[in-house]
């Protein structure tokens, strides 16, 4: 199963549920795989990991050399403390060059090469691959998009993140497909602004947005607590697991694994 989430503005807590929901497969039992897609590379710090461009050097070792010349596969994966059935791949600031190198008149296509990479990892028996994107809708944003058995796009009830979320679902129509989830995220529940776009959303996209209150289900609103977790370096599993916003996390990963039949 592979989970990308995406949406071209950032600062929308996509890294924030990409981490969440790796952390929470490995807790329900199953093995997971995170791939940090995005050149800022918080991934990594999130897991109490430091940052690293083993994306970008794997992309290029599939690129420039012969599969009998390429290092492991292995060789790429760091485990995450205190998470036996969770590896991460970690980003950072050279896959802003690698954006450029997929875009390169004769290049292999970025869905094509980024198959590649996760064929050996989809063999793996209950092991979901997770793909963090970055704030901009370049190539390997595209190629999670296309690949991906499941999209969720977490997003602002604002126009500036509603554009991003938007520009997914066009892309997704383009393929046939439709987005698995809308999570509002980084929202005030009193605003009405917020509470209006969020009933729009519904009325408009129907039950893949995530909130529904009479459920306890109400996305991520606003909360310190996630700007602190990165400062930590753990979910908010190991640093708050009491507090109110690990069980909205937890209401929302439910119906993900719900919408993507995850068991």
């Amino acid at each position: 199963m592979i989970i990308a989430i995406g949406n071209q503005k950032g600062g929308v807590a996509k890294t924030t549920l990409a981490v969440h929901l790796a952390t929470w497969l490995s807790r329900q039992g199953r093995r997971a795989a995170l791939l940090d897609l995005d050149a800022q590379g918080n991934v990594a710090p999130f897991l109490g990991l430091e940052r690293a461009d083993d994306v970008a050097e794997l992309f290029q070792a599939v690129l420039t050399l012969r599969p009998d010349r390429r290092p492991p596969l292995k060789s790429f994966l760091t485990a995450v403390p205190g998470y036996e059935d969770l590896v991460v791949i970690r980003g950072w600031q050279k896959s802003t060059t690698l954006e450029v190198a997929l875009q390169q008149p004769g290049a292999r296509t970025a869905p094509d090469v980024l198959q590649e990479i996760l064929g050996p990892l989809l063999t793996i028996p209950r092991l979901d691959v997770v793909l963090d994107t970055g704030p901009y809708a370049g190539v390997l944003q595209g190629a999670a998009i296309a690949l991906a058995d499941h999209v969720l796009v977490p997003a602002i009830p604002e126009r500036a993140s509603e554009a991003g979320m938007l520009d997914i679902a066009r892309r997704l129509a383009g393929l046939g497909r439709q987005i698995t989830g809308v999570i509002p995220t980084r929202f005030n529940v009193v605003t009405r602004e917020h509470s209006h776009t969020i009933k729009i959303w519904q009325d408009t996209l129907g039950p893949v947005v995530y909130y529904n209150r009479r459920a306890g289900l109400v996305g991520l609103p606003n909360r310190i607590i996630w700007g602190e977790l990165v400062r930590y370096g753990r979910p908010i599993w190991d640093v708050a697991p009491r507090d109110a916003a690990a069980r909205e996390m937890e209401l929302v990963l439910e119906k993900v694994a719900y919408d993507a039949e995850i068991n």
